[in-house]
Parts: C-alpha cells; sequence; structure tokens
C-alpha cells in the first residue's frame, strides 16, 4: 500500500485559490458577454449580430459554470472522504453558479452604422478573453496537482478535474472558433453592402 498523507493547510489554500480562479473566470465570462453586446454597431442588423454574439457568449458561461459546478462537486467528494480518514476539514468551493444572460440589446433609432476597426477589434477582444478563461482552468488544474496530499484520493480528484477541465477547454475553442466565424461573416455581408 502507497503512502497517504495530507497537509491539511496545503489542501485550504488551494480551496481559497479555487474560489478566488472560479471568481475571476466568472468576472471574465460576462465581461465576455458584455463586450459581444456592446461592440460599437448599430441598426437592425446590429441588433440581430449583438443579440447572437452575447447568447454564445452566455451558452458559453453557463456551460462553463456547469463543469466549474461538477469540479467543485469532486474536489468536495474527494477531500471530505480523506478529511474522514485522516481528520481536517474539507475543501468546500464556494462560487457563483448563477445562470449568466446576455443584457437586452436596444433597438436604437433607425439610424444605421458600424465602427469596422470596433467589430473587427471584437474578434481579437472574444479571443483574448477565451484564451484568459482557458488558462485559468489550467492553473486551476496545476494548483489541485501540487497540492501538499499524496494518495489514491488525490489522484482520482486530479483525474476527475483533469476531465472536467478538458471538456471546459474543448467548449472554450468551439466558441473562439464560432464566435470568429459568426464575426467574419457579419464583417464580410457590410463589405458587400457597402460597395
Amino acid at each position: 500500500m502507497s503512502d497517504v498523507r495530507v497537509n491539511p493547510p496545503s489542501v485550504r489554500a488551494y480551496g481559497v485559490s479555487a474560489q478566488e480562479t472560479f471568481g475571476s473566470i466568472r468576472t471574465s465570462l460576462e465581461t465576455l458577454v458584455s463586450d459581444a453586446v456592446g461592440v460599437d454597431y448599430y441598426g437592425p442588423n446590429a441588433v440581430q449580430f449583438k443579440t447572437k454574439c452575447g447568447q454564445l457568449a452566455a451558452d458559453l458561461a453557463n456551460a462553463l459554470t456547469q463543469d466549474m459546478t461538477k469540479i467543485a462537486d469532486a474536489v468536495k467528494t474527494t477531500t471530505s472522504n480523506i478529511a474522514a480518514a485522516l481528520g481536517g476539514p474539507p475543501v468546500d468551493i464556494q462560487f457563483n453558479g448563477a445562470q449568466i444572460s446576455p443584457p437586452a440589446v436596444p433597438a436604437g433609432d433607425e439610424s444605421v452604422g458600424a465602427n469596422m476597426p470596433a467589430l473587427e477589434g471584437l474578434k481579437s477582444t472574444a479571443n483574448s478573453h477565451f484564451t484568459a478563461i482557458g488558462e485559468q482552468f489550467t492553473n486551476h488544474l496545476n494548483s489541485l496537482k501540487n497540492t501538499d496530499w499524496v494518495g489514491t484520493a488525490k489522484e482520482n480528484a486530479v483525474n476527475a478535474v483533469t476531465t472536467f477541465t478538458n471538456s471546459a477547454k474543448s467548449k472554450i475553442q468551439e466558441a473562439d472558433t464560432e464566435m470568429t466565424t459568426y464575426i467574419n461573416k457579419q464583417i464580410e455581408e457590410i463589405g458587400k453592402a457597402n460597395k
């Protein structure tokens, strides 16, 4: 039988870090939704565009919130089991798991216009958010791996969190591609109409 060891302060520090990371991921997701809806573009097509971009970002945010809930549950279950066996409190990660809804896109007046650099820039803005969110998931996983905790329970926790982290990063990549494609299509349509 291999060694089993848990350093409670290390595991608790991980819990605090995880809570901060999940809060930061949520803030990044909320900002992504706001940036998608707030781009300088107006008129009937802009309302449809912003609504779609906001919904894409919100759908990702809500899917990732579910992954974060699964991660928190996996960690809590595993650390509760080890705490029961070796003493010490379990790690309970608290975070805001509420749904994120895109803000309503105002219809505006009848004027139509697009700030093309802002619309083009939305791709890199969104990509920066997607990249940062993916990195935060990776950092969280590394934080769990680096806890002073040895044994099968930790291996199980790391395996479960790795699965959920990979799932989250896959969703992030898909959303990034979908949003970039949608923005490019809108820019192309504006370009055609402007000839």
